[in-house]
């Protein structure tokens, strides 16, 4: 059974920095960090990769991906639980990890929380393939670290008119994350995604879980 998640970082491990510290205060809360974290068996995986078959980014990039995981889970059981993550930081673009349990680099080891909560976000099949589909199709778009330093300033429908057809070329973390969730779930469509920071989405997530 697949779940996707999203993943929390507070300013401590790979994140511990005055810099993430200072993020974090600035925005009222503890995590200064969030990304998107799909967990299926490996089975699974083969499954919902070898799904996009219409030519494009997704169908590309997917194939890619399964086969470098071919190569390093060709000893691993079919039942075994995999973690994708798709993520975005400082002076980055958005690419994909995985995770596993013992990883020399913290922020390659499977979630731990003393540096990271998680909140489920309850997706279907449908919108899990959805939401991957989404994060293939803007794998490698470029770390907006403008939006990211001016999220505080307000957005008018009148000035900045939503517009869901067209994505941005570049995304900070939550950012990125919101516009995912307004691909499939109309009750996101309220919020501007630039002006959502790991502590706000956080405590949306866990609003609309309850």
């Amino acid at each position: 059974m697949s779940q996707v998640n999203a993943l929390f970082w507070r300013p401590k491990a790979c994140f511990d920095t005055a810099f993430n510290r200072f993020v974090a205060a600035l925005t009222f809360g503890e995590y200064c960090h969030t990304e998107v974290d799909f967990v299926m068996s490996k089975h699974s995986w083969k499954e919902l990769l070898s799904s996009f078959t219409i030519s494009g980014k997704a169908q590309q990039r997917s194939e890619i991906v399964w086969k470098r995981m071919e190569e390093l889970l060709q000893n691993i059981e079919d039942s075994t639980n995999i973690h994708l993550v798709f993520y975005t930081v400082w002076g980055s673009e958005l690419n994909i990890r995985m995770l596993t349990a013992n990883d020399p680099y913290v922020f390659n080891r499977l979630p731990d929380p003393r540096y990271t909560s998680t909140v489920p976000l309850n997706m279907d099949d449908e919108e899990t393939r959805l939401a991957l589909g989404f994060c293939f199709n803007e794998l490698h778009k470029k770390y907006d670290a403008q939006k990211a330093a001016t999220f505080f300033i307000p957005r008018f429908e009148s000035v900045c008119p939503r517009d869901f057809q067209h994505l941005p070329s570049k995304y900070f973390c939550s950012e990125f994350i919101v516009y995912m969730l307004q691909q499939i779930r109309p009750s996101f469509r309220q919020y501007y995604p630039e002006n959502i920071t790991p502590n706000q989405l956080n405590t949306l997530l866990l609003e609309s879980v309850d």
